[in-house]
């Protein structure tokens, strides 16, 4: 299941009450409401950003208007690593999707945790690991995969197999807009509706009080599948 999460750009929870224990102490919390946008392009920051509660996402644009999510991150995440190590602003925009609290760590204090704390260093590296294989994934997603095969994984990965609200039926644990599930599958908003009636039309979905549920059935039978095949492809 966590390697399904990795390939849908939706990151899995890295947690540790260990490594927030040593952050705390010498970082700034920093509190923002949904949908602020407190990281742009060319954006040279004063250290990385640990997530604190809540979520965030970081992706791409162009002059166009067109947007590519690179990944959307949760609770024990670090972020702006890469400037950090390449010396180097920014080049994502980063932006609230609820309410959250960051802890805003400077980077003398990272680089001295680094080099005094071995669990702080490996949270970080397994952070950019994490990442390289999200991007790995979708790069191959985007370039074998159809877009009702990427909308699939990317529900069943948000599936909750402890919320069956109704018997044969999954809640999930993010309630995605049609605008959203088109930026992490990568298509128009137009295109995410049309397949959402598809797979509805199959039986693998619903929709009840505008929430998306999966049928367990169909999701049991596509876990199943991807599972062997991620079984083969993993690093």
């Amino acid at each position: 299941m966590e390697e399904l999460e990795r390939m849908t750009l939706t990151a899995p929870c890295l947690y540790d009450p260990a490594v927030e224990a040593l952050i705390r102490p010498v970082g700034r919390e920093v509190c923002y409401p949904a949908n602020k946008v407190f990281s742009r392009p060319g954006d040279r920051l004063s250290g990385i950003y640990y997530i604190l509660e809540g979520r965030t996402k970081h992706y791409m644009d162009n002059e166009n208007g067109s947007v590519k999510l690179l990944y959307t991150l949760t609770k024990g995440w670090f972020f702006g690593e890469t400037p950090l190590l390449l010396g180097l602003p920014t080049g994502l925009w980063s932006q609230t999707e609820e309410e959250t609290r960051l802890c805003l760590l400077p980077y003398p204090q990272c680089s001295r945790l680094m080099g005094e704390h071995p669990p702080f260093r490996d949270a970080l590296m397994r952070c950019l690991a994490h990442k390289t294989l999200m991007l790995r994934y979708e790069t191959a997603s985007l370039t074998f995969n159809s877009c009702k095969d990427r909308l699939k994984r990317l529900l069943c990965a948000s599936v909750d197999p402890e919320r069956e609200t109704d018997p044969g039926w999954y809640e999930l644990r993010v309630r995605y807009t049609h605008h959203q599930l088109g930026e992490i599958v990568g298509v128009a908003r137009v295109t995410i509706s049309r397949q959402l009636a598809e797979l509805a039309g199959e039986g693998f979905l619903r929709t009840v009080n505008r929430r998306l549920q999966v049928n367990r059935e169909q999701y049991h039978q596509y876990i199943g599948e991807k599972g062997k095949a991620l079984t083969s492809s993993l690093p």
